[in-house]
């Protein structure tokens, strides 16, 4: 089993002043091979990963050769284009399915091929560890 840690993040928050929130490093590849790291919110009420439309520029990826889905979520609806990406976290290798709209928005790790492939605990508001077998 490979366990992989990272500390929740202080920010601020319009209606608690500041909080502790969930995120991760997640390294993903670009079509040129390049490495970025890139932080992602830790969201277990996400069904997908939904990554800004400007990670998918620095990464050369074409948005709307994706295909187009229609996500409802508490800003309400969005469409996004989905794409199959590789991505790690620490030393393990996913691939999984990643969208992105066309509007800039939170980087998000989603259940969908990221979360459903491993065990998450969300310990103490101190970090956020997954378990991957």
């Amino acid at each position: 089993m490979v366990r992989i840690c990272f500390p929740f993040l202080e920010q601020k928050s319009e209606a608690f002043g500041t909080v502790t929130r969930p995120f991760a490093t997640v390294t993903m590849r670009s079509y040129a091979g390049k490495k970025f790291d890139i932080l992602a919110l830790v969201d277990s009420g996400a069904d997908v990963s939904l990554f800004s439309p400007s990670v998918a520029r620095i990464l050369g990826f074409p948005i709307r050769r994706g295909n187009r889905k229609v996500f409802q979520g508490l800003g309400g609806r969005i469409a996004a284009y989905v794409h199959r990406v590789d991505l790690e976290l620490g030393s393990v290798r996913l691939r999984a399915r990643v969208a992105f709209p066309e509007v800039e928005v939170p980087n998000i790790l989603g259940r969908l091929d990221v979360l459903k492939a491993s065990s998450i605990n969300f310990i103490d508001e101190k970090e956020v560890c997954f378990e991957f077998r």
